[in-house]
């Protein structure tokens, strides 16, 4: 594979799809359980049922999904058809469920709500495939994988602007604020398509390497320390990232009374990602990659359990949150590049270790534990935290309903990250370990050539 530097308009297409997957799912695990609660009367159990349902539903299907990708690469257009064929189907979807009608019940959310994540998670198996096969090279991995959080930090960048438009009747996130992005999603769509088919780089294609099957995909995660490692590493963090999701809207809006701080939240957390990407780009130029995974792990981890401190009686709660969301946003850079980056050296050492090269079926099943440890996370605390008697949009709460958001929300988050920390510091495969694999694979005729 090519190792020179792709060009930015390769790159920024590349991203686009990053862009449209953040608005469809920005609001799915957090905010839309919270006001369907509130408008609709749905309680939290059964909302946490739709979303473990959703989970099942999901995971099952990577698996697939990933088999699939790998066998329908098209000969000239690469993993792209699937990719937007799940386009289409999630952004209509999404579409319904931030614009529900009058007197939406259960059934409802959970049709549009499954259905809008589901083609969005068969869409990013092959999305992810794609981009382990731009490029082989150790350090331009990372660059693409930084596009492609680039073009979810964009996503989010849009998603928080809009309750503060001048034209809406508040400045918090409402069904009115998600009816404005259902109309940005409803134009990204075929923007998208239209930049990725005719900008975006297909990739390249093994010539040599065997595709491996799905017997093949378990012998690998049964033998292979590394993708166990990474697949362990993945799966605490979803479950961290889920279960603080779950709740962090309720957190702020309900418990803090301080909903006027979620869209500053992800507009100033936008411009502090940029900051991360960026220092993170420079500082993979001299240091290890598992090196930045477990920093940036940590310090997220310490400022979880700085905000469950707080308490609505804190003074300036407003910009306390702002400036923890800053940092978070910063430091996460490190916590989603890397391991995006790290799966494409994953599938280099499964191919030089068994000549087996199983690109779409490695992200599937990478995503599989992450999506179901999120989900399971997620689902869990929502569960959990509606046996603690907590409700959204109460006037106050007692000490044990604080005690059930804080302790499910953030210091449990914070317990699975640290763990999640512990092991990537120990990932194997280094700057050094990667070129040695890549030399075994050149000698072998494995190399590969334009698609």
């Amino acid at each position: 594979m090519s190792q020179v530097r792709l060009p930015l308009t390769a790159l920024v297409s590349y991203a686009m799809p990053s862009t449209l997957f953040l608005m469809v799912r920005a609001a799915a695990y957090g905010i839309i359980p919270a006001l369907y609660a509130e408008r609709f009367k749905l309680s939290l159990a059964d909302i946490a049922g739709v979303l473990l349902t959703m989970r099942v539903i999901e995971a099952c299907l990577q698996i697939p999904a990933g088999w699939l990708s790998d066998r329908l690469r098209h000969p000239r257009w690469g993993r792209k058809p699937m990719l937007f064929l799940g386009i289409v189907i999630a952004g209509a979807a999404i579409c319904k469920v931030y614009v529900p009608p009058d007197g939406a019940n259960l059934a409802y959310l959970s049709l549009w709500l499954i259905v809008a994540t589901v083609a969005a998670s068969m869409a990013e198996v092959g999305y992810g495939a794609w981009g382990t096969e731009i490029t082989s090279d150790y350090a331009e991995r990372a660059r693409v994988a930084s596009f492609h959080t680039w073009g979810a930090v964009a996503g989010n960048e849009v998603f928080a602007v809009v309750p503060l438009l001048w034209f809406l009747s508040s400045n918090r996130v409402t069904f009115e604020a998600l009816a404005v992005v259902a109309v940005i999603v409803a134009v990204l769509v075929p923007a998208t398509i239209i930049a990725c088919a005719w900008l975006a780089p297909v990739g390249t294609r093994v010539v040599r390497e065997q595709r491996g099957n799905l017997r093949d995909l378990w012998n690998t995660v049964r033998a292979s320390k590394p993708v166990q490692r990474v697949l362990l590493i993945n799966a605490l963090w979803e479950a961290a990232i889920g279960a603080q999701i779950a709740l962090m809207f309720m957190y702020v809006d309900s418990y803090l009374k301080a909903g006027e701080a979620v869209p500053i939240q992800g507009l100033v957390g936008v411009w502090a990602s940029m900051a991360g990407l960026l220092t993170l780009n420079f500082l993979l130029r001299k240091q290890e990659k598992h090196v930045l995974w477990t920093a940036s792990i940590c310090t997220i981890a310490a400022l979880y359990v700085l905000q469950g401190l707080l308490t609505p009686s804190v003074p300036g709660i407003v910009p306390i949150l702002v400036a923890c969301t800053c940092l978070t946003y910063f430091a996460a850079a490190g916590a989603v590049v890397v391991p995006m980056s790290v799966v494409g050296d994953l599938v280099d050492y499964e191919a030089m270790r068994t000549g087996k090269r199983s690109s779409g079926q490695l992200v599937a099943v990478l995503q599989l534990s992450g999506k179901l440890c999120a989900g399971g996370a997620g689902s869990a605390v929502l569960y959990l935290l509606s046996l603690f008697a907590f409700e959204p949009g109460k006037v106050s709460y007692s000490e044990t309903e604080a005690f059930g958001i804080k302790l499910l929300g953030y210091a449990l988050p914070a317990a699975l990250a640290l763990a999640a920390a512990a092991l990537a510091w120990g990932y194997p495969i280094t700057a050094r370990r990667h070129r040695a694999i890549l030399r075994t694979l050149a000698r072998r005729g494995q190399s590969a050539s334009p698609n």
